[in-house]
């Protein structure tokens, strides 16, 4: 286990090498939305622009979400747990609930200016299809890291040769 890294987390990637991959996700999701939706290049780049401000802020809420979620977590474990520090915690996630909901729906009126109806209900199923494609990316690849060498099989150690 990597130092940092926490239990079960393995060696996990730094935050430059997540920010890395993620950016890479974000140019792949792109290319194959403007193939799929049949976008020309400026309702590509507005689309692009678009997509990549509610995603910097959904980044946000959800780094937020996550704290609190922390908090929550510490504040159970603690022998005496504070009711008023567990109410505000609550509180922020609610909100941050909230939040996430009207960042959709912005979004959403934001595609609606971009997209015609079509490409709009392309987009939906586009966004179902790759959000399960980078979920069993990451299944896979978590699977795959558990004694498993780079071609899939078990690894040979030291001396087992």
């Amino acid at each position: 286990m990597g130092i940092g890294n926490g239990p079960g987390r393995g060696n996990a990637p730094s935050e430059e090498k997540r920010e890395e991959i993620r950016r890479k996700i974000e140019t792949v999701r792109i290319w194959r939305l403007t193939e799929q939706l049949k976008l020309d290049t400026a309702t590509s780049a507005k689309l692009a622009s678009l997509l990549s401000t509610f995603d910097q802020q959904r980044k946000g809420i959800m780094q937020e979400q996550a704290a609190s979620m922390r908090d929550l977590r510490m504040q159970l474990k603690s022998p005496k747990p504070d009711g008023s520090k567990i109410k505000s915690i609550l509180d922020n996630v609610v909100n941050n609930q909230n939040r996430m909901q009207v960042l959709r729906e912005q979004e959403w009126k934001g595609l609606q200016n971009i997209l015609t109806v079509e490409q709009q209900a392309r987009f939906l199923l586009f966004q179902q299809e790759f959000r399960r494609e980078m979920q069993d990316m990451i299944v896979n690849a978590r699977a795959g890291n558990r004694g498993r060498g780079p071609s899939g099989g078990r690894g040979r150690g030291p001396g087992m040769g």
